[in-house]
């Protein structure tokens, strides 16, 4: 509660340490007046609009002229400027800060103390009022400079600038302790990068520091500085222009590298690639960038968030992080660059780019987890890999050491059958030529299962599976299998081999183990999927979430690795997708692959 209290205290005084505007009225002249007689040209005084400064400054940032600057504003020598207080305004000291303008001359008097000062890169002077003697107008005489912005002035009574001191101080602390936030969201994602070599690492770091002179340039600690000075705030907008741009071109970056677009969406991939070399172009061709002025980068961001969108629903965990940090960014865009800030304490922009920061922060996290139980789930494939290697090789040695005796075996047969004419003994010696032959090719058959391949090749589904199915004993179960037509993928045989056989296994198992009645395996092959379900009655709700889980079996002594290592395979190496649930005979499997 006390916090709460502290952070309303806090907001409530950035929101209301306000002075009050004075009215400026200014006079352009060739005519050097003297600052006694300034007062006899007080109606040829008014007040300039924004908008006609900003038509003069047009000249300045399109005209290639080399002269355009000295346009600007120097058709006439002299500048002055006419402050007018109510006539309610009571006695008293006063402080004035005067914006995108300074003076040399004024008329106050000497009893009223006029003393200049600057405060937090901000220009103020001071005065003593007197409302029973001193007047409510006011002349200075302006230092000639190349401007654009209109000059204002805005007055302060001793206990409102006191308020606006402290909390103009509190709010450049608040802006400081934000940037360093996302500078050091940058600095760890580098130190990311240098460890895990993660490019989406290196491209954020890279956006954040960017995005830093972005916020920095976004809020009034530069623009105090410059503003109002024509060359200043020319190098100023070009570096924003720059600084905005490149932070897009990284964003683009990250958000291809991060979401892992070209896999998993390659059609929003090839947008954002085109969206990225287009914002290269926009940045080295065109001086003021085509995306500035449209404010396509608003447009851009919103596309980013449907883009993290499409990744969460695939079930990419760190995308929802990434929604919400990119939600709260694409808000602050929104609001800077189509509404009024006047409500906000702080600027739009830096709050959403810090809640962006953190959110981003919890999704690398995750990022990092996926990354080594990535690596963990490649190193139990890699073991299991070398099982099955191993495996093959003793089956090779096998093969070898059964294959002479099978031959003799083939001759001796062949021998006996030129010997023996009766006809009951050649379907007998043709019935065992046959086992012969079985025997080999199922030795050759087991060899070639195991055998690794690093290499994709083209095969038919329809002709592995039945394969497979061959090798497993099956006869206490009818298998199904259902194919209107051949259908040929290019990718690793034998490893959608091993997919098939575990399966089927687990079908085999359960069928058994539950003792169904007419036991029974349907596989459904189209050109969409792979389907293999059968009639055991289904696996438990329970359980059907966690069947792909390492090390999760509901057998008695089973391991846990077969469906594990199946959507590994399926996922990380074939490309496709994996899916189970209950039909209404028993679990289905579904096996989503493509032909390249």
């Amino acid at each position: 509660m006390k916090k709460l209290i502290l952070l309303s205290i806090l907001f409530s005084t950035l929101l209301l340490a306000d002075g009050r505007a004075l009215v400026v009225k200014s006079f352009y002249t060739n005519e050097d007046i003297n600052i006694s007689t300034i007062d006899r040209y007080a109606s040829k005084f008014k007040i300039r609009t924004q908008d006609e400064e900003d038509v003069e400054f047009e000249i300045v940032l399109f005209d290639s002229e080399e002269d355009s600057t000295l346009k600007q504003n120097n058709t006439k020598k002299y500048t002055w400027f006419m402050l007018e207080f109510d006539d309610n305004l009571t006695s008293g000291n006063y402080w004035v800060e005067h914006t995108n303008f300074e003076f040399t001359k004024h008329t106050f008097t000497p009893q009223q103390s006029v003393d200049n000062f600057s405060l937090l890169g901000r220009r103020f002077f001071s005065f003593t009022y007197d409302s029973s003697r001193d007047a409510r107008r006011y002349f200075l005489k302006a230092i000639p400079k190349q401007s654009h912005v209109v000059a204002q002035a805005t007055l302060y009574t001793p206990q409102s600038f006191s308020t606006w001191a402290d909390s103009y101080g509190l709010k450049l602390l608040l802006y400081f302790f934000l940037f360093g936030v996302i500078f050091m969201t940058a600095i760890y994602n580098g130190a990311l990068y240098l460890y895990n070599r993660e490019k989406s690492f290196l491209y954020y770091m890279l956006m954040q520091i960017f995005m830093v002179g972005v916020l920095i340039y976004q809020t009034d600690i530069i623009q105090i500085y410059v503003m109002g000075n024509v060359e200043d705030e020319e190098i100023a907008i070009f570096f924003y222009f720059i600084l905005v741009e490149v932070a897009i071109i990284f964003i683009l970056y990250f958000i291809r590298a991060f979401l892992e677009t070209k896999k998993y969406l390659s059609f929003h991939d090839k947008i954002l690639h085109y969206i990225t070399l287009f914002a290269w172009v926009d940045l080295v061709l065109f001086f003021v960038p085509i995306m500035l002025i449209l404010q396509i980068y608003s447009f851009v961001i919103l596309y980013v968030v449907v883009v993290a969108w499409l990744r969460f629903r695939q079930g990419y965990r760190p995308a929802l992080f990434f929604l919400f940090g990119w939600s709260a960014l694409m808000v602050g865009v929104f609001i800077s660059d189509f509404f009024s800030e006047n409500f906000l304490p702080i600027d739009s922009l830096v709050i959403g780019s810090t809640i962006e920061a953190l959110f981003l922060a919890i999704a690398i996290s995750y990022k990092m987890r996926e990354i080594r139980d990535e690596k963990e789930e490649q190193k139990e494939l890699l073991v299991h890999q070398s099982k099955l290697a191993s495996m093959g090789e003793m089956l090779g040695n096998i093969a070898h050491q059964w294959r002479q005796p099978l031959t003799r075996m083939g001759y001796i047969l062949m021998n006996i059958e030129s010997k023996d004419k009766e006809e009951r003994h050649s379907k007998k010696l043709e019935e065992a030529s046959l086992q012969l032959e079985f025997m080999s090719q199922t030795i050759d058959d087991f060899r070639d299962f195991y055998r690794p391949k690093k290499e994709k090749e083209s095969f038919d589904l329809v002709e592995e599976t039945q394969k497979v199915i061959a090798l497993l004993n099956l006869n206490e179960i009818e298998v199904e299998l259902k194919a209107k037509e051949e259908i040929t993928i290019v990718n690793y045989k034998n490893e959608y081999k091993q997919v098939i056989l575990n399966l089927l296994v687990n079908a085999k198992d359960v069928l058994l183990q539950r003792a169904i009645s007419s036991p029974k395996i349907t596989i459904e092959i189209n050109q969409e999927y792979l389907s293999i379900s059968d009639n055991a009655g289904g696996i438990e709700l329970d359980n059907i979430q966690k069947v792909f889980e390492p090390y999760f079996s509901t057998k008695r002594d089973g391991l846990g690795i077969g469906l594990y290592m199946s959507k590994t395979i399926i996922e990380k190496n074939m490309g496709g997708k994996i899916e189970v649930e209950n039909s209404e005979q028993g679990a289905l499997f579904r096996f989503l692959f493509t032909k390249n």
